[in-house]
């Protein structure tokens, strides 16, 4: 655990492809695994909206961190709520998940408290 309990100021929901089979169609469906992990959008790196053709969006570049023990896979949809530990009633944020760099403490997460993992985030999302 990072720190304590009180460093992890945001929530996030994980949810991830899950194959199955329809027949002989292999197909997959988004479902959600985890609900109200503790976690903390610590870099941001946030670009102004940007103009096309037919839409405009939004894009940005984060980094979350959140205990070792969830199970974060590159490309899972990740909702934060910035603040959601916080008692924040924000709308959550949808970012897709780069590949986690997990950070273990040599004694088992006791000596430092520094034990961790993380994530670089994307988001990508059309202005309405």
């Amino acid at each position: 655990m990072l720190f304590d309990e009180d460093w992890y100021t945001d929530s996030m929901s994980v949810s991830r492809n899950i194959p199955y089979k329809v027949g002989n169609v292999d197909k997959k469906k988004r479902e959600e695994l985890y609900r109200d992990i503790p976690c903390r959008v610590y870099s941001a790196k946030r670009n102004g909206p940007s103009w096309k053709e037919t839409a405009s969006t939004a894009t940005a570049t984060d980094k979350v961190a959140c205990d070792v023990s969830v199970d974060l896979k590159a490309g899972d949809m990740l909702m934060i709520v910035r603040g959601g530990r916080l008692g924040s009633n924000r709308d959550p944020e949808r970012y897709f998940a780069g590949l986690p760099q997990p950070y273990y403490d040599p004694v088992g997460g006791m000596l430092s408290g520094l034990e961790h993992q993380e994530t670089v985030l994307s988001m990508d999302e059309v202005i309405k």
